[in-house]
């Protein structure tokens, strides 16, 4: 539990709902439309042990714990990687039902070549339900997101900034007119840091709510992700870019203020799954080519697609025979924690192949300090230096995320137990008076002054 002493709870809160920020000199403040607004901000990889430290350079996410609730923890969905569990917060179901596995769409599955993961697919392939945004800009609000995932081509997002922005779109011309970024840094946009880049998202985001007032905003923000996978997990490298965080939290918290609606604004602070730190490699290709599956005349050819702490293996004309001499392949093999068939992995929220083509033959998980990683060429395990790493099963207590929320409709009520993730869309919908329809998530109807009513 975070501990902040009176004097600093006020000083902080102080700081946090009374400064203010000045518009841009070319911002064009359009007027805002009446009704309650949520932002949703995704510190991805932030972890619930890192939110609990005492001494959390974090002045901004504490005065909103404060001020309003905070889990002991989230629990992401499987697989605890990114894009599933962004899409499971927008969406309120697991895995088995929206088919986001990875962190874009898998191709080529299933064939005698290695498959890829094609990151700029779109929404529409990737997501098999709809989302709360879908139900919001259906309801006539104004939806905007910047730097959110799965969310390529979304025709019911009316304001956005992408993860790759698109020199001359709308927000990325204000950006330039306002001199916070030029348009050759737009077109080699991956190449500085992260933290350069989630800079840029949070000011796109200032201008998205200064000049069109959304009632629900998507932000994303990686630096956290990108530096513990760098560095491994629990460390200053960490804790100093949580503190940079927390400095495009107040950002979007003034900017809100300086758009006058801050009265009616929720503000809601999540992560998508937490990290883990490794020092073994393993590269489940290298044991499949080992044992003739990756030959031309293999007649079952079976390939992997490593992604940390789990691996998806695929195998062409797979039978129940098959399958199950690929398991005893890979089990009991040292760094494995588990090998599951598609109707074992199912238990744990997985999809199975006659559902969506995305759900492999064969789920790998890694144990601890292990994670997987591509290659079908020497050993099988390597050392590395320390990195972080996650996707292992979302009971991990290291797999598990943050949730902070606080503002408009959130009673101040502290702690909360543990819930999972996806009781987060539903509650946006509850806090936006629109309907979902049946989802696996509930909302957390006991955080809020009012539960109101859901439009049907």
């Amino acid at each position: 539990m975070c501990s902040i002493s009176g004097l600093l709870r006020n000083v902080v809160a102080t700081l946090l709902f009374a400064s203010s920020v000045s518009l841009p000199l070319c911002a064009r403040a359009a007027p805002a439309t009446p009704g309650p607004k949520v932002v949703v901000i995704s510190l991805d990889a932030f972890g619930a042990a890192s939110l609990h430290e005492p001494l959390l350079p974090a002045p901004t996410l504490h005065a909103l714990m404060q001020r309003g609730v905070y889990a002991v923890s989230m629990q992401p969905i499987n697989p605890t990687v990114t894009w599933p569990n962004h899409t499971a917060m927008v969406t309120g179901v697991n895995a088995s039902l929206h088919h986001v596995l990875v962190n874009g769409l898998i191709v080529n599955q299933r064939t005698a070549t290695l498959p890829m993961i094609d990151m700029g697919a779109p929404k529409s392939q990737l997501v098999a339900v709809p989302t709360v945004y879908d139900a919001a800009h259906r309801a006539g609000l104004t939806t905007a997101q910047v730097d959110w995932v799965a969310i390529e081509g979304a025709q019911t997002i009316d304001w956005q900034f992408a993860e790759h922005p698109v020199p001359g779109g709308a927000i990325e011309r204000d950006l330039v007119q306002q001199g916070v970024v030029t348009d050759d840094q737009l077109v080699h946009f991956g190449v500085p840091s992260q933290a350069w880049r989630d800079r840029i998202y949070t000011r796109a985001a200032v201008d998205i709510i200064q000049q069109h007032h959304p009632d629900l905003l998507l932000l994303h923000l990686l630096a956290l992700d990108s530096i513990e996978h760098e560095t491994g997990f629990g460390n200053d490298a960490g804790r100093n870019t949580i503190a940079f965080l927390d400095d495009r939290v107040k950002d979007v918290i003034d900017a809100v203020r300086a758009a006058g609606d801050l009265e009616r604004t929720t503000f809601i602070i999540v992560s998508d799954h937490g990290q883990q730190s490794v020092h073994q490699l393993l590269h489940p290709n290298v044991l499949l080519k080992q044992a003739g599956l990756q030959a031309g005349s293999a007649s079952h050819p079976s390939f992997c697609v490593p992604d940390d702490g789990f691996a998806l293996v695929f195998q062409q004309h797979a039978t129940e025979a098959s399958t199950k001499a690929l398991k005893s392949l890979f089990a009991g093999t040292p760094g494995i924690r588990s090998v599951l068939t598609p109707a074992e992995a199912a238990k744990e929220g997985w999809p199975v192949p006659a559902q969506s083509d995305q759900s492999p033959d064969l789920l790998l998980y890694a144990a601890d300090g292990y994670a997987f990683k591509k290659g079908d060429s020497g050993d099988y395990a390597t050392p590395t230096t320390e990195i972080g790493a996650h996707g292992y099963p979302n009971s991990d207590p290291l797999m598990q995320g943050i949730f902070i929320a606080a503002g408009f409709g959130i009673q101040p009520k502290g702690e909360i137990p543990a819930f999972p993730n996806l009781d987060i869309a539903p509650t946006i919908a509850q806090l936006l008076h629109v309907s979902l329809g049946t989802i696996q998530g509930k909302p957390l109807t006991d955080i809020l002054e009012s539960p109101g009513r859901v439009a049907e």
